[in-house]
């Protein structure tokens, strides 16, 4: 499962999945920016992360409980998105759609304030961002997958068609070096999150 043939095969296989990811993160940005939705439960969405800074906040070392907290939080999610997605890909679209939908009211809320937003997501989203969103999106990408290959292979199989299972096992034994990646990833955006992104939001 990690030589570079099969790491190309699992790439191939996993790719329309997270391009369909990262569309449908930014359809949720779209929605959530979009003025007079109904957004009472994002509001109850940005006071939990709200409650998570500021126990960070609280901390002898908040940059040291910052890093903790956001590695933590993001790799347990992107576990979660990856194989509880094997429940028909439920989960990872939701917290896709979620996680969207709570940057942009977040962001629109900012507009209407009259902030600069381009500036907010160059200092607030980008430096981290860059390696966060890419790991999200194949985790969840790996969740959904998971999710439609095993309703595939539950068809086949019933159909009696050859190998039902081929690929989702593929899929699930793809997922152990995309974890390793995504975890690689997510510590390097925490450690920047925590340091980079924690400067320039606050200078």
């Amino acid at each position: 499962m990690f030589t570079r043939r099969a790491l190309a095969l699992s790439w191939r296989e996993i790719r329309p999945y997270v391009v369909f990811s990262a569309l449908l993160f930014f359809a949720g940005i779209i929605v959530g920016g979009a003025p007079n939705g109904s957004m009472d439960w994002l509001r109850d969405q940005l006071k939990g992360i709200g409650d998570l800074a500021d126990k960070a906040r609280q901390a002898d070392n908040p940059q040291l409980a910052f890093f903790r907290i956001i590695f933590i939080n993001n790799l347990s999610k992107s576990v979660m998105a990856m194989y509880i997605g094997i429940v028909a890909g439920i989960f990872p679209f939701i917290m896709l759609l979620t996680n969207g939908m709570i940057i942009g009211y977040l962001f629109g809320g900012m507009a209407d304030q009259g902030e600069n937003v381009w500036l907010l997501v160059a200092k607030g989203i980008l430096p981290h961002g860059i390696l966060e969103l890419p790991a999200l999106f194949l985790a969840c990408g790996f969740g959904m997958r998971l999710g439609f290959t095993l309703i595939k292979g539950i068809f086949r199989s019933a159909l009696g068609k050859p190998e039902p299972w081929g690929a989702f096992v593929r899929t699930a034994a793809g997922t152990i070096p995309a974890l390793v990646l995504i975890a690689l990833m997510l510590l390097v955006a925490a450690g920047i999150e925590s340091t980079v992104t924690y400067w320039l939001m606050g200078s």
